[in-house]
């Protein structure tokens, strides 16, 4: 996208005695920022993740929990299923926790038939997700994807593993964590440390996740110091700001309900994957434009990591 490139390029002064103050270049890049993602239609491009993340959610849930059937006790998800209330709308966990309740009282036969479903509506849905949300960052670095298909598909393929791999992971921290603190002797304190747990586990999750999408997302050639955690500490601070946000206003605005009626539980799951995926945009908007930053500061013969 050439003409896409050019309209978001960004200038940087040279250094010496006029530098260009600290204050300054932090509100330009803001504004660089902002309206590169006004060009560049991040909240088209989000959008479009939050459908085909929607469309992934029950079949993923369905196949983690038939998984878990094989080794653990299923019971155990719906009873850890509470590190998300404070993140999604009410009416989406409700949603959620309802599907998972039905699938822990299913017999172990009925499981293993919903696992061999579910995972490959899982990995299709999942794969799919995943190429628009590389193509949404390619956007956001302002470069077309040249990749040849095959390799495009099994980039696709290995993040939808590594996200299947650390909910398991996740989901067996959780299941492992209360016996530990029985251990320990710190019962009093259980159910706040298993919560917390939950949350730092999330959060630590999201944002390892999302440095990796920006290292090696993007089909460009990596500068030798890549932008990566500015943009990842801004989309893990957004996503979890506007999970709040979002929680606190369809559970306090009942005219969302009212609105949407039956529906109001699948728009709020909808809405959550959208708030998430925008963060995730904007977070590489932003370190696209400090890589521009750099390079336009090493054009000027000045340090990049100066910037």
């Amino acid at each position: 996208m050439p003409a896409q490139a050019d309209r978001n390029e960004v200038t940087v002064p040279e250094d010496g005695p006029t530098a260009e103050p600290a204050r300054a270049r932090y509100a330009r890049l803001v504004r660089d920022t902002l309206l590169a993602s006004t060009t560049d239609r991040i909240s088209l491009a989000a959008a479009g993740c939050a459908f085909y993340a929607t469309l992934a959610l029950f079949p993923a849930i369905s196949m983690l929990i038939s998984m878990m059937g094989l080794v653990l006790a299923p019971v155990t998800a719906e009873q850890h299923l509470a590190a998300l209330a404070g993140l999604l709308p009410p009416q989406a966990f409700g949603l959620i926790a309802n599907r998972v309740h039905q699938l822990v009282h299913k017999s172990g036969g009925e499981l293993s038939a919903h696992l061999a479903i579910s995972f490959l509506l899982t990995f299709w849905s999942s794969s799919t997700g995943s190429k628009s949300v590389l193509s949404a960052v390619n956007i956001a670095y302002d470069v077309t994807e040249r990749r040849p298909l095959l390799r495009f598909q099994l980039i696709g393929l290995s993040m939808t593993l590594i996200a299947v791999l650390c909910a398991i992971l996740a989901i067996a921290v959780l299941v492992l964590l209360p016996p530990a603190i029985s251990f320990l002797g710190l019962t009093r304190h259980g159910g706040s440390l298993v919560h917390a747990a939950g949350m730092a586990m999330l959060i630590g999750f999201f944002f390892v996740a999302i440095a990796l999408l920006y290292r090696f997302g993007p089909l460009r050639r990596v500068p030798r110091r890549p932008r990566i955690a500015p943009g990842a500490a801004l989309a893990t601070v957004l996503w979890l700001v506007a999970s709040e946000a979002l929680s606190f206003y369809v559970s306090r605005m009942s005219s969302f309900g009212a609105t949407y009626g039956s529906l109001a539980a699948i728009i709020g799951v909808m809405l959550w994957f959208y708030v998430s995926a925008y963060a995730v945009l904007l977070g590489a908007e932003l370190n696209a434009r400090l890589e521009q930053a750099d390079a336009a500061r090493a054009d000027n013969g000045a340090d990049p990591a100066a910037a």
